[in-house]
Parts: structure tokens; sequence; C-alpha cells
């Protein structure tokens, strides 16, 4: 579970820095 947790983190930092850096 906190594995899946952390993916889910990930992807919300990597859709940030998508943002933010794009």
């Amino acid at each position: 579970m906190v594995k899946y947790s952390y993916e889910i983190k990930l992807k919300i930092v990597q859709a940030y820095l998508n943002g933010e850096g794009g």
C-alpha cells in the first residue's frame, strides 16, 4: 500500500514539474 501511495505521489510531482517547468 505504501508503494502505491509513493507511485501516486511521484505522478503528482511529475505533473507538477511538467506544469511548472513545461
